[in-house]
This record gives C-alpha cells, structure tokens and sequence, in this order.
C-alpha cells in the first residue's frame, strides 16, 4: 500500500515513521509511506499523479489543508464541519476527504481527561483550530475563547462557531486548558508571541498541538509558570489511526495498536529528546 503526505516546509513531518510504525505494528509491514513537500502551483498536478501512480490516499498538511478542498468529490461530515480536510482517499469516482483530526482530537481530550475544565483557551483561528473547537463541542464543552494576533480574525471566527474572544483583563476563577492550534513555539517558529504570553494559574493545563521540539519552546514557557503540559504527539497518532482505518477499511486498527509504545518508539527513532 502505497501512502504520503502532502504539505510545505514539512522536512519535521515524522508522518513517514508513524505510518510505517502503525503499519508494522498492526499487520501490514508493506506499507510505503513517503513525504511530498510541494509549492501551492504543484498541488493539483501532485494529486493527480499519486493518483495515476496508484497511491491508495495521502494526508494533508499545511498549509493545503482548506485549499484542498477544490479538488475532492466527496467530503465527510467532519470536512464540512471543519472546512478543511487532512485525509484523502483515491476511490475510483474521486477523492474522498476526511478530517481525523477533529476525530483524533475527541479521543485525545477523554482519555487524557481535558473535558473537565471550566474553561478552554484557544489559541489561533486557522488550521486545525475548527477542528479544536468542533472536538470541544463534540463533549458538550462551550465556555470556548479564542486568541489571536488579529482582532478582526479572532472576531470572524468566533462568530462562525458562536464563541467567544479571549480577553487577558478579564479576571477568571475556575481552571483552564490552553491549547495552542498555531505553529507558535514549534520548530519553525520559536518565538511566542506577545499576544500570547498570557499568565496562567494553578490549576491550569496546557496542550500544545504541535510536536517538534519535545517539548516545544510554548511548552517550556508554560512549565516556566508552573502549568502541566503536554505536546501534540498524542493527537498525531490518533489522527493517523483514523486515517489508517480509512485506508484499509479495518475500524479494529485503533484497538491492535498500544499508544505508549508506539510513542515511545517513534520518540526513541528520530532522537528526540524529552
């Protein structure tokens, strides 16, 4: 089976050993899973070739995630929830898109016991953040802020999803979760912004969607205050799990597949260090 991911400036992108890792550890040792790091011009032409070349379907990064849209025939309740797709499928009448990572996202929160706070921070409004938003309310979850370093797009946004933006004068009681759905503090963008730096409390608990570095430069600015945190690595194996089930019709690779070992082991193959 052929598989890949497309995006750009995704040279971190460690999709290619999770995939090969999931596919080792539930069966399917085959399976080829490659990175396509292209510009917006070639994206179409690329999808049209895998397809040619009888790949079975590909993830999708940023930043084609919405703009990938255009070229899929049919699209999961969780893309048109969303409004953007991180998983295709190549079926004989045309792409098929999903989103996992909202789906990803609904585990992640229960079993890592995030649906009990009182509220819930959001940082960003692009990318994957509707799909943050969209898992929140999945657990009935609505006392949803948004930050942002547009006010006019932090506004847009929280009047598509009936939220509200977050205001640091605004004095607060109960616990939070931060999450951060923006590249802030990942490997290509250290720097936190301003807007950002917010001053947590006890109580709290930060996750940070992203993965590269472990743990990421947001991550250290919250254990700096004294905040639990965790990285986006859980979300990432979770979200490839439902991509797998896709690809290979088997809803029973999620239950063959130990999430501790296999982050351990992707931690343990590319060197990261904790």
């Amino acid at each position: 089976m052929k598989l890949g991911i497309i995006g750009h400036h995704i040279a971190y992108s460690i999709s290619p050993k999770l995939h090969t890792l999931i596919g080792r550890e539930s069966g399917l040792p085959s399976l080829c899973y490659e990175r396509f790091d292209i510009p917006p011009s070639d994206l179409g032409k690329t999808l049209t070739r895998l397809q040619q070349e009888g790949y079975t379907g590909v993830n999708i990064t940023i930043p084609y995630k919405k703009e990938v849209l255009a070229y899929t025939r049919q699209q999961d309740i969780s893309v048109k929830e969303c409004d953007a797709a991180n998983t295709l499928f190549f079926s004989p009448s045309g792409i098929q898109a999903w989103n996992t990572d909202m789906t990803g996202l609904v585990r992640v929160l229960k079993t890592s016991g995030y649906t009990a706070f009182n509220r819930y921070v959001l940082f960003g409004y692009g990318g994957v953040a509707p799909a943050v938003v969209n898992a929140l309310k999945a657990h009935k979850i609505h006392a949803i802020y948004i930050a942002g370093r547009s006010p006019e797009a932090v506004r847009t946004f929280c009047a598509r999803f009936s939220l509200l933006p977050y205001s640091e004068k605004e004095t607060y009681s109960g616990s939070t979760l931060w999450i951060n759905a923006t590249p802030a503090g990942s490997v290509n963008h250290p720097d936190i912004p301003a807007e950002f730096q917010v001053i947590p409390k006890s109580g709290d608990c930060f996750l940070d969607l992203n993965y590269a570095p472990l743990p990421t430069h947001f991550q250290h600015y919250f254990r700096e205050c004294g905040i639990e945190t965790a990285d986006g690595l859980g979300l990432l194996i979770e979200q490839a799990l439902d991509s797998q089930v896709i690809w290979r019709n088997d809803p029973g690779i999620t239950k063959k597949i130990n999430r501790e070992s296999l982050r351990r082991e992707i931690i343990k193959q590319m060197g990261i260090s904790t």
